[in-house]
This record gives C-alpha cells, sequence and structure tokens, in this order.
C-alpha cells in the first residue's frame, strides 16, 4: 500500500530516429553523385583519346607505306627509290601548302604528299587512292664531257658509288626554274649547266666549269 494518493505511469516516448542513410531521399542523392562522377570520367577520358590521337597518331611504317604506293601502275619507275619528302596535309599546314600547289583543298586533309626529284604525288594511304601525280621537268639529257666522273669521283661526296650508274641531265632555264620552286632547299645554288646525278642512295648537283659539288643529298 503505497500512501499519498495514487500511482500514476509515466509516458513513454521513443528516442530513436531514422539515420540519414536509410532515408530514401539519400539513396537519389547518392545515385546522382555516381551518375555524376561516371559521366566526368567518360568525358576526361574521351579527351585524353583525341588528345593521344592528335599528339600519337597510328604510326606507319615507311617500308609498308612505299610498297603500297609503289604497286600502282603509274608508280612502277619508284620502286626502291627514297622519295625526298613526305609530308601529311592537315590543318596547320593546308594554307601554306594551298599557296604552293594549286586545286589542293580540305579533302586533302589526311593524304602525303610525296616528293620525289622528277614528281610529286599525293597519296590516300588509309584509302590507297592517288589523288595527284605531277611530273616534273626534267634536266635535259647531255652529252657528257670524257672528264666528267674522273673529275667527279675526286670528291669526297662520291666516295662508294664509283660502280653505281647514276641518271644524268643537265639543267637548262626551264628545268632549273621549275626544280627551285618545287624543291628551293635543294636546287638553291644550282646554276643553268650544273649537272645532276641521282644515284639509288644520292643525288649530286655538280658544277663541272668550277669543278664543285653544289649540292650532295643522301636519298633515304
Amino acid at each position: 500500500m503505497v500512501r499519498g494518493g495514487s500511482l500514476r505511469s509515466e509516458p513513454s516516448y521513443s528516442s530513436y530516429r531514422e539515420p540519414l542513410h536509410e532515408k530514401t531521399f539519400f539513396y537519389y542523392l547518392l545515385l546522382i553523385l555516381v551518375i555524376t562522377a561516371l559521366s566526368i570520367s567518360i568525358f576526361a577520358l574521351y579527351n585524353v583519346y583525341q588528345l593521344r590521337n592528335s599528339l600519337a597518331p597510328a604510326t606507319i611504317s615507311v617500308n609498308d607505306f612505299l610498297a603500297k604506293l609503289t604497286a600502282h601502275p603509274e608508280m612502277k619507275n619508284y620502286v626502291g627509290v627514297a622519295p625526298l619528302n613526305i609530308i601529311q596535309v592537315n590543318n596547320n599546314n593546308l594554307a601554306n601548302l594551298q599557296a604552293q600547289i594549286n586545286g589542293l583543298d580540305s579533302s586533302y586533309i589526311g593524304s602525303f604528299i610525296i616528293q620525289y626529284t622528277d614528281a610529286i604525288v599525293i597519296y590516300d594511304y588509309n584509302n590507297d587512292i592517288i589523288k595527284g601525280n605531277v611530273n616534273l621537268q626534267q634536266p635535259q639529257q647531255a652529252a657528257l664531257p670524257g672528264d666528267l666522273f674522273t673529275k667527279l669521283y675526286k670528291h669526297p661526296e662520291l666516295q662508294g658509288l664509283e660502280n653505281e650508274q647514276p641518271i644524268v641531265g643537265q639543267f637548262d632555264e626551264n628545268s632549273l626554274n621549275t626544280l627551285k620552286q618545287q624543291f628551293p632547299d635543294v636546287y638553291a645554288n644550282a646554276k643553268v649547266n650544273d649537272y645532276l646525278l641521282r644515284y639509288q642512295t644520292r643525288l649530286i648537283v655538280y658544277d663541272y666549269n668550277a669543278d664543285a659539288i653544289v649540292n650532295a643529298l643522301a636519298l633515304g
């Protein structure tokens, strides 16, 4: 028996509160964050891929490139002949090349310009198509002085070539002007009546009267 009044029971309150990670909106928020992170990662990966392609394009074997090029009937005379230069047309050099080659437009981007001593070829390697072929006027064939090779082979630039038979021509004004326009670095110092000798591995510009090698260019 309890004195002093009746016994009253106190109301009970639960102290449990639902954690944040159990709330429904938390899962929606988490899903949004995952999707956002994934999108950013994909975008970054794509940018890296694009940058890698622009800075380090697929490597092309020179031997395979020249083999495919010279497999075309119009290029059969260039089998085994190393070109002077190979340039791939891109957005950066297109304007400069257009100033040198008529008819070159954006459709040629990705193609290659191959320079030989007597021709310029535009080649689409990926599709194996020759898109242009310009023959350059060659120095005229001329009767050679009897002592030409005797004098020539005294120069160190010709050592090792004594047993080869070169293609020989002599510059006239027209042929020299054409070659200077197309290959200014090679023929800048050449003069009318100088001799051009093309060996398998070397190109020689020779001033017979002065007995001087004007230029000696390694081919390949």
